[in-house]
């Protein structure tokens, strides 16, 4: 499988890890599929790369079955054929706008996890099932009898057991690769996932907080003692793409850090 003459879902594609991954596809001669609610970034990556090229359909809520179900529709009609799904999107920690409990509410509540666990893990889910539901139903593309690929991000954080809720959802798409790419392997539907560490997206905090954060006592050591660049996730998405092998596989992409 290729990025090249495929199409590609991108979930949170407008920024960040998910418009690094766009990028990418359209530099290599794939088409890319934008679910995002950030319909003004998501409209301008598609009108700078070729809106031949990037469909930015509108807003999409991962949350909203019927908004995803339409994003996909209107992919199909507009390319014919998916070639999977990298699934970016998400929200970081516990949302302030929601009340923790405890002194300062600064523990995390059961409204909390419910709020992050419904757009980092179950739209993760909702997202990767209904492109696999389109997917299987194509013909194969090479000789392995191959159909797609779903990427999945987790994070460092999910594998480290760190941030409850945030952490929790990520450590609940972990546990999706595998038993997911068990079920789709007939089908020959490959299904990965990565589990970035910091990396320079409008989400994560400042470049001042990320190099501070990599010397600070929560952090073990690792190499390079940078935060990652959104180019180098795009890099490891086009590699699993294009690799065969690579299945049922979380890939920790964090220079080595472990959280504490």
């Amino acid at each position: 499988m290729k990025f090249s003459g495929n199409t590609f879902v991108v979930t949170g594609g407008a920024s960040g890890l998910g418009e690094a991954t766009v990028r990418k596809i359209v530099e290599q001669g794939g088409n890319a599929v934008i679910i995002d609610v950030n319909t003004e970034n998501a409209k301008k990556l598609s009108e700078e790369l070729g809106e031949d090229r990037v469909l930015a359909p509108g807003r999409v809520d991962v949350t909203d079955e019927d908004q995803v179900d339409q994003a996909l529709a209107l992919a199909v009609e507009r390319f014919g054929t998916l070639g999977g799904a990298i699934i970016c999107h998400g929200v970081i920690g516990a949302p302030t706008s929601i009340p923790g409990y405890g002194p300062s509410n600064g523990l995390t509540s059961v409204q909390q996890v419910k709020f992050v666990n419904n757009i980092n893990f179950i739209g993760v889910y909702t997202v990767a099932q209904k492109v696999s539901e389109i997917i299987i139903k194509q013909e194969t593309v090479n000789d392995d009898a191959e159909r797609g690929v779903i990427v999945m991000v987790s994070s460092s954080a999910g594998l480290d057991g760190v941030l409850l809720a945030y952490g929790v959802a990520k450590a609940g798409v972990a546990g999706l690769i595998l038993p997911m790419a068990r079920e789709l392997a007939p089908f020959g539907i490959r299904v990965m996932g990565i589990a970035p560490g910091g990396f320079m997206t409008p989400m994560a905090i400042s470049t001042a907080q990320l190099g501070d954060a990599f010397v600070a006592p929560g952090y073990s050591p690792g190499f390079p003692r940078r935060a990652g660049d959104p180019s180098e996730f795009a890099f490891m998405v086009s590699h699993i793409v294009e690799n065969p092998m690579l299945n049922g596989h979380v890939v920790r992409l964090d220079a080595g850090v472990r959280l504490h």
